[in-house]
Formats: C-alpha cells, sequence, structure tokens
C-alpha cells in the first residue's frame, strides 16, 4: 500500500515571496505559501491546510538553496511567532521591502523612483520594547517567553532573542525566580484562571532608563512585592520604573486597571528631535529608537516647512512630527483619538514654550474640517495613520481642504497605496518617496511619501 505521508510530499520550485515574506510556488491550479521558502529555491513541503485554491504548506527540506539564504542565527527561529525574515540575508531583506513599496505604488498607479531602503547598521539588539507572556512549563513550571507560532497560548523562552537588549532580558531571569519561589501560576487565556499575565520592558535608549512592569490578574495586593523589588533590581540597570498593573479583562490584550509603583517612577524618559518624551505602559513610542531619529529627520526633510506654513498633524500620537515643527512654521494643530497621547503632547508643547501648537483629541475624520478651517488656510498635511489606513473619508477630507503638500508617513505599503487612490483625483502628485527599516527580518517596513498639489 503506498505511503499517504510520501504522496503529500510536494516538490516545488519558489516563484517570489508575498507581503508576509512567505515564499510563493504553483502546483496545477493551486498557489502554495510555504514559510521559510526564498525565491528560487527548490523544496519539498508538505500540505498543512488547504482553502480552495490556496494552499498553506510546510518546509520539509531545501533541495537548492538561494544564494540570499542565511542560517537563522535565534536559536528559537521558526518556533517563536517573529522575525520571520531571519533565513534571508539583510541585503535582501532591503531589496524585498522595496520591491513591496514599488509594487504598492504601482498598484495605485504611481510611478515614481523608489530609493534603497534606508536600513541598520546592526540591525540585531534594536528593540526598545519587549512584551513577554507568562505560560506554563511541564517541567520546572512558570516560564516568560514569547507565543508559539501557530500555538498562541504557548510560549518560547525568551533567553537567546537576538532583537532585544540583554539589559532588558535580564529581568527574565529574576522574575522567573521570583515566581517560583512563590508558587504563583500562569494566566490561562483560554479559562481565564490564574495570576502571571505577560510582563513588559521598556527602555530609552537616549537616556538610558528601564522600565519593568509586570501584569497580572486581579488581586488585592501582590505576594512578595520586596522580593520582587530586590530580584530586578539587583540585574536591572538604569531601572527607573518598576510597576504592578492589574488587567482584569479577559482577552490577552493589555488593558490597564490599575496601576502601582513598586519602585521609582511610573514612566521613563525617551529623547527624540530635541524633546524628552514620557513613556509610560501604555505609551506608544516606536521600538526602534535609532530608526525613529531617522524617520523623524526624512519627515522633516520631505515635509520642507516654511515659517507661513499652516500645518495639520493627523494621527499625531504624542506629538513628535507637530512639535519638531513648530518652531519651523507658523501654526501646527495635531488630532489624535487617544486622549493621554493629546494631553502629554500638550505638556510637551507648553514646557518647550511651542505656544502656536494645538492638540485635539478625537476622530481625525470629525475634526479635520474643523481643524483646517481653525488654521485659516492649510499649507502642509502630516499624517501617519495605523496599519489599516487613514481610509478614503479622511483621505478626500484632505483633498478638500486643498492643501500645498502632503506627507504621508505609512507603516503598510498595501493601506498607503489604497488611500493614496482617494487623494490623487484631487490634483495630487507623487514626486518623493523614502523607505526605512524599523523592524529588521520582518516583513514590515515604514515608507514616507511627499505629494504636492498640482491642480485639478
Amino acid at each position: 500500500m503506498p505511503d499517504q505521508a510520501a504522496e503529500q510530499v510536494m516538490d516545488l520550485r519558489i516563484e517570489g515571496l508575498d507581503a508576509e515574506g512567505v515564499g510563493l510556488a504553483s502546483r496545477g491550479a493551486d498557489r502554495v505559501r510555504i514559510p521559510g521558502a526564498l525565491p528560487g529555491e527548490r523544496v519539498e513541503a508538505i500540505p498543512a491546510r488547504r482553502h480552495r485554491h490556496r494552499v498553506e504548506g510546510r518546509l520539509l527540506r531545501v533541495l537548492e538553496p538561494a544564494p540570499e539564504r542565511v542560517a537563522a542565527p535565534c536559536p528559537h527561529y521558526g518556533e517563536c511567532g517573529g522575525c520571520s525574515l531571519q533565513h534571508l540575508d539583510y541585503p535582501a531583506q532591503l531589496a524585498f521591502k522595496r520591491r513591496r513599496v514599488k509594487e504598492a505604488l504601482a498598484r495605485a498607479g504611481v510611478t515614481v523612483d523608489v530609493p534603497s531602503v534606508i536600513g541598520m547598521e546592526e540591525p540585531w539588539g534594536y528593540r526598545n520594547k519587549v512584551d513577554l507572556s507568562f505560560g506554563h512549563d511541564p517541567s520546572r513550571g512558570v516560564r516568560l517567553g514569547f507565543h508559539r507560532r501557530g500555538r498562541w497560548h504557548e510560549v518560547v523562552p525568551a533567553a537567546g532573542c537576538l532583537i532585544a537588549p540583554p539589559e532588558l532580558l535580564a529581568a527574565v531571569r529574576a522574575v522567573e525566580g521570583w515566581a517560583l519561589a512563590h508558587g504563583l501560576d500562569a494566566y490561562d487565556p483560554r479559562t481565564h484562571t490564574g495570576f502571571l499575565r505577560t510582563l513588559l520592558l521598556r527602555e530609552g535608549r537616549a537616556t538610558g532608563q528601564r522600565m519593568v512592569a509586570l501584569v497580572t490578574a486581579g488581586a488585592e495586593a501582590l505576594p512578595g512585592a520586596g522580593a520582587l523589588r530586590e530580584a530586578v533590581a539587583r540585574v536591572v540597570p538604569g531601572l527607573r520604573s518598576l510597576l504592578w498593573v492589574v488587567n482584569e479583562a479577559p482577552s490577552d490584550a493589555l488593558k490597564v486597571d490599575r496601576v502601582q509603583v513598586l519602585w521609582g517612577e511610573e514612566a521613563i524618559e525617551e529623547e527624540l528631535g530635541g524633546l524628552r518624551y514620557p513613556v509610560a505602559v501604555e505609551s506608544f513610542f516606536q521600538t526602534n529608537t535609532l530608526q525613529a531619529r531617522r524617520l523623524l529627520a526624512t519627515v522633516l526633510e520631505l515635509a520642507k516647512a516654511a515659517p507661513t506654513d499652516g500645518v495639520l498633524d493627523l494621527f499625531c500620537g504624542v506629538g513628535t512630527f507637530a512639535l519638531a515643527l513648530s518652531p519651523r512654521v507658523r501654526n501646527v494643530v495635531g488630532i489624535e483619538w487617544v486622549e493621554e497621547a493629546v494631553q502629554s503632547a500638550r505638556r510637551l508643547a507648553e514646557a518647550a514654550g511651542f505656544s502656536n501648537a494645538r492638540f485635539l483629541a478625537g476622530p481625525v475624520r470629525l475634526l479635520l474640517p474643523e481643524a483646517a478651517a481653525g488654521l485659516g488656510g492649510v499649507d502642509l498635511v502630516l499624517l501617519d495613520p495605523p496599519r489599516s489606513g487613514a481610509g478614503g473619508k479622511v483621505m478626500r477630507k484632505i483633498g478638500r481642504a486643498a492643501p500645498r503638500r502632503v506627507v504621508y508617513v505609512s507603516c503598510n505599503p498595501q493601506t498607503l497605496g489604497e488611500d493614496l487612490v482617494h487623494l490623487l483625483p484631487f490634483g495630487y502628485r507623487v514626486n518623493q518617496v523614502r523607505a526605512l527599516d524599523l523592524f529588521p527580518h520582518t516583513p514590515h517596513v515604514e515608507t514616507v511619501v511627499r505629494l504636492e498639489r498640482t491642480g485639478r
């Protein structure tokens, strides 16, 4: 009787990569996705899932490797859910990301030169924020790590992670030891039982300040709080903030119901563009400080701000771009949905003496027309929307506001292209593009596009 497993083995030639960096091949009428495979390679794989003519495959072995293939250095590569491009050498990663941007713009009908992606000289240890989950290890009890690929309720050990700084990862062993010593168990999101949920680690690269935040289910008191303070302070240099965060929500997403400072301050600080930004547990801040500096410099270069400009900064967060532009322009108004971020931006503007900067809290699509009218003329619109994009309504309202220049900062080339389709009919032309790698060894790429109004 023939071996069914052997019959399922597919011998495939990889034709390209999709937007997630997954290898693509054809087999009859089927389109096959093979994680870990590279263009030009001949591989053996087996089907894992099928949906109509789309097959999700599992790589068995590489028969003919591509010249760009390298040995992934991380001991958890393939198990951990992150860093899925470690098997592709870094220059080839940058070339792949450039193609992603070019293809997304081409689908929007934009033909423009896309220079080489601005990469990192050292693409390891770059993250200033690490989120770890507690899980149960049958051999030793509680363990901290990253979600296992395809099995979100299991964790892969954090030790050996190459994109996290070792000064932050030093907290992992200390917290695990404290949890084991006090008999504490991991929270299970399937049954909503257990106590220890996540460990959030943050650092200010420019300031050297570090935060360790323990997130748990609800409790009146934290067992062994003094022992935790002692254990963490002993191994984490520059510790400024040790927090106990209570999250009583059933889901895995971070929801802060209560914060107790166990040691130091409630926030750390990071420096960017000459300003110091407070970074709390829930604060959004770019996770790659070095590339965030380059991103800010790129935005300022493409904005070409003038002293007479009225500027709208949409999806402004804590005001990073608006505050950097403030000394260079007549007036700037930032709009952001998250109230806490707006309050932070207002405090920073006041501390810096930027009286020409205002920040509004609410939906961009609702506040944009009023903010534009209040400026007495919009010369420049800057927007940095989430991965889902700004959306057609916002883009059309930008078109109706008729700024002379638009600078769009995107973390998703696909939604960037979709958004541009709504703006181009208002007489805009893309004339400059820059792409930056803020997340080496992943398929993600940051894109900055400058548009000018040439008429309608």
